[in-house]
């Protein structure tokens, strides 16, 4: 990609408000992708999706509107399948914890609905 997705948003008149609103993603985490701090976003696959959506608006290829990702990926050791691997273990730990507060909340109430 020859520019990259701030070039793009800039050269079709697009503030990051915009792209916000079109996309839902909060603004922090455009910001940060079009810095290139994608430590910033939780998680790779919030980036490779954000990025992916931010693509999408702008009318980029995806791989395309990837490259700089998989670029800061490799220069700092971490390969897509490790990336993904860590992932998938905060988004499991994720899920027990949800389990586990849903579970207190039933117990709580007796009811199993949300508390008041």
């Amino acid at each position: 990609m020859e520019k990259g997705l701030r070039e793009h948003r800039i050269s079709v008149g697009l503030e990051i408000g915009d792209i916000s609103r079109k996309t839902g993603i909060a603004p922090r985490y455009l910001n940060a992708i079009e810095k290139g701090d994608f430590a910033a976003v939780p998680g790779d696959i919030y980036v490779r999706g954000y990025i992916k959506e931010y693509a999408k608006c702008l009318s980029i290829p995806f791989p395309e509107a990837l490259r700089e990702y998989e670029t800061y990926l490799h220069s700092n050791g971490r390969d897509g399948k490790k990336a993904a691997a860590e992932t998938a273990k905060t988004s499991n730990f994720m899920l027990k914890l949800e389990r586990l507060f849903h579970h207190r909340e039933e117990s709580e109430t007796g009811q199993g609905q949300p508390c008041r």
